[in-house]
Formats: C-alpha cells, sequence, structure tokens
C-alpha cells in the first residue's frame, strides 16, 4: 500500500511590501509551506543587492533571484535597461526549522527600508526536498521512482478497512501497517505482499506471521471464498494484469471488497493550473483509472459496485480527490 501520508497541515502567507526603490519597486513577499520564500518586484536594471531576511531572528539564506516579464512596468515606466525588469528572489528555510513555530517575519530592503510582521508560520519538509538545492541531473528513474510501503496507515484508509468483516485479506498490504490496525481493532486479518528484500526488511515484527510474500503467479495457494472479505489499496495501480488479479480477488472473497486505486481525473483538473499531482505518476504505475474504466473491470466479478473518494485535495480553487474507492459485494 503506497498511499501518500499527509504529514502536517500549513497555509501559504503572504505580505504586501509596496516599497519603491531607488531604481524598482518591492511588491510583497510571499511564504510557502514546502520552505520557500519569495521577495517579488521589479528593477530598471541589474541585480546588485538582494533583500534581507530572517525569521525569529534567524537569517534565512538566500537561494536564488531570476528575473520575470513586467509588462505593466514596460507600459509605464520610463529608463527600463533589463531585458525583463520583474525580479524575484526566493530564500529557503532550513532543514533544521521544519515542523517549528515562528511569530515574527523581517525584511531589510537595500535601499535601507525595514519591515517586520507578525504571523504564525510552521514549515513542513516536502517530498524531494533536495530538488530545490540539487546540483545533480536528475534522471527519470529518481523522479518516478517507487520507495518503500509507508510504516503508518492514512487515517481515511483505515476507516474504510474497519468496514469489512473479518477475516480480512489486505492484498498487497505492504509492510503490514493495515494489518496491524485491523488486529488492534478486533478483526482477524492477514496480509499477501510481492516478496522481494525492501519487503522483507519493512515487515512490521507484531505481523510478519500474518504475512504472506510471494513471486505475483496467480492463482493462490487458498480455497474460494478463503475470507469474508478483502482489501486492496493502491495495488491495481502497480499490477499488469489488473483483470487476473481482480479475479483472483473476487475468488478468495466471500462477502465483500474494497478497492482503492488513484483518481486520475486529477490530471484534466490541474490543466488549467499546469499541475499533476506527482503520485499519480509514480514510476511503477502501469494502469490508470477513471471511475467508467474501474466499473468496466469490476463488473464481471460482482454483483453490486458503489463508488467514492478519498483524499480530499486542492489546486488553487480546484478540487480534487486522489484516490477512487470501490465498494464491492458478491
Amino acid at each position: 500500500m503506497d498511499y501518500p501520508v499527509r504529514l502536517i497541515q500549513t497555509r501559504a502567507a503572504s505580505f504586501d511590501l509596496n516599497c519603491p526603490e531607488q531604481d524598482g519597486f518591492f511588491d510583497r513577499i510571499e511564504l510557502d509551506p514546502a520552505g520557500l520564500i519569495r521577495i517579488t518586484g521589479w528593477l530598471r536594471g541589474p541585480v546588485s543587492q538582494a533583500p534581507k531576511i530572517a525569521l525569529d531572528q534567524e537569517k534565512i539564506s538566500l537561494l536564488q533571484h531570476y528575473r520575470l516579464n513586467r509588462p505593466d512596468v514596460n507600459s509605464a515606466e520610463q529608463n527600463v535597461t533589463a531585458r525583463q525588469p520583474g525580479v524575484v528572489f526566493e530564500y529557503l528555510v532550513a532543514s533544521s526549522m521544519v515542523d517549528r513555530s515562528f511569530r515574527t517575519l523581517a525584511v531589510q530592503l537595500p535601499g535601507g527600508a525595514e519591515f517586520q510582521f507578525e504571523c504564525e508560520f510552521t514549515f513542513l519538509s516536502p517530498h524531494y526536498r533536495e530538488l530545490f538545492t540539487s546540483d545533480d541531473v536528475y534522471h527519470r528513474d529518481r523522479i518516478y521512482g517507487s520507495g518503500p510501503s509507508n510504516p503508518v496507515v492514512h487515517p481515511e484508509v483505515l476507516t474504510l478497512a474497519k468496514m469489512l468483516p473479518g477475516p480480512v485479506l489486505d492484498f498487497g498490504c505492504g509492510s503490514g501497517a493495515l494489518i496491524a490496525e485491523l488486529k488492534n481493532f478486533g478483526t482477524e486479518a492477514r496480509g499477501l505482499e510481492l516478496d522481494s528484500e525492501v519487503i522483507r526488511k519493512s515487515l512490521k515484527p507484531e505481523v510478519k506471521s500474518a504475512i504472506i510474500l510471494y513471486g505475483g503467479n496467480l492463482p493462490l495457494n487458498f480455497p474460494a471464498k478463503a475470507f469474508a472479505s478483502v482489501f486492496c489499496s493502491e495495488v491495481l495501480e502497480h499490477i499488469p494484469d489488473a483483470r487476473g488479479a481482480v479475479r483472483e480477488i473476487a475468488r478468495l472473497a466471500a462477502k465483500e471488497v474494497i478497492f482503492t486505486v488513484p483518481d486520475i481525473s486529477a490530471i484534466p483538473l490541474g490543466f488549467r493550473h499546469s499541475l499533476v499531482p506527482w503520485h499519480l505518476l509514480e514510476g511503477t504505475h502501469v494502469n490508470f483509472f477513471t471511475q467508467e474504466s474501474l466499473y468496466g473491470l469490476l463488473k464481471p466479478f460482482f454483483s453490486k459496485i458503489e463508488f467514492s473518494r478519498i483524499g480530499a485535495s486542492s489546486m488553487n480553487d480546484s478540487l480534487f480527490f486522489t484516490s477512487l474507492v470501490a465498494f464491492c459485494s458478491k
């Protein structure tokens, strides 16, 4: 199970500067929860000096600066010699400052103007944080890769799994985190996972005996209806023969099955924002489902199918969900 776990909720913040400088103007400062702080403005000529910023008197180092086109400046100002008058200064909060709360933001501009803003802000450590600063040329396998199984269960996934009667088979159980939670809840559960060194090292000791590692061949060495229910979360997208996997899961379940898969509708929803949630393109995903295509895959094996969604997220003003959920009954 590789459902992305959201670590912490934070919010973006911005403060107006509206400060003229001798050779330009500084508009605003923006703080992103991922740890990046931006000061935006424009300069008539080259960049000679960067502003200085601090959080609770701790200096934040300049990461980089770059120029942007500013048609508003070109049309309103004279003596602009820069090819692109817009300028952005970016600062990166140190990893040692992650998860701490800050209350004051101080800004000193090159011309001497100083600002102090009161705020309560916490930064997180984003996935791929090294891409802010790395001087490596990254290749596909380092971006669209696959990591170890999650050591914890996402709360929404756990809520779904608790709906199922036991005994439950967690088909594609990863480290066994869900099995441990179900056992604590009082539900009998076993797990099935592909055998690999990474998986063997990640198995939770308390449920290791309840997990079967196999080579991926179907059918499995279980009788029909061996389990009251099967849970298959974020797995079908990894299996080339998804139909064969669904057939086997239906054979093993006496009553109910719950599937979750990434919701690929997030891609057209993100079109106008030029954004795609990175998890949808994880390196080992080989199947990409809409609700209609998932229904077509499941329909031959189940008498009743109902759909839901989990992982509500947003791209600017567009709501999307990370995963489709299918509740299936025999």
